[in-house]
């Protein structure tokens, strides 16, 4: 609707606050239903095994997110937008993850589904699974379309 001109960094930061409170009342409705095809029984099988598990994404409401999945509990380790500061490409999220796993970034597995995610797990030196819907990511060294596929 129009150019709109921000005038100062306080403007930025009120307008970034006002649109990110709209996105946490969208995100009111959110459920275990939203869950991507056998996303949970995955991260169950997982979990049963031993397996750790992290969450690695910029965003800073992933904690708000994983509490409506009602999933929270399945993760050893959560990195969000409040631990880092550079957003993918960039390996930080990976990288800061498997350091709170205690894992070597070689011995962990990061499943993606962006081309961002996949290049920053790969020059995080992660092993990578693109969730891959659309047929479209690169680089991964395994696809699936759904979760369920690795049951």
């Amino acid at each position: 609707v129009g150019n709109i001109t921000i005038e100062s960094q306080k403007e930025k930061e009120q307008l970034a606050n006002r649109k990110n409170a709209r996105y946490v009342e969208m995100l009111g409705g959110l459920n275990e239903n939203e869950l991507l095809d056998g996303a949970k029984e995955y991260l169950l099988k997982l979990k049963n095994d031993g397996v750790k598990i992290a969450l690695g994404s910029a965003s800073k409401n992933a904690p708000f997110i994983l509490e409506k999945l009602g999933i929270t509990w399945l993760f050893d380790a959560i990195v969000d937008g409040n631990l880092i500061t550079k957003a993918k490409p960039d390996p930080e999220v990976f990288l800061k993850a498997a350091e709170l796993l205690d894992l070597p970034p070689y011995e962990c597995v990061v499943f993606e589904d962006s081309q961002a995610g996949i290049d920053a797990a790969i020059t995080a030196g992660c092993g990578t699974v693109a969730v891959d819907i659309n047929g479209i990511l690169l680089g991964a060294d395994k696809k699936v379309k759904t979760l369920s596929e690795l049951l």
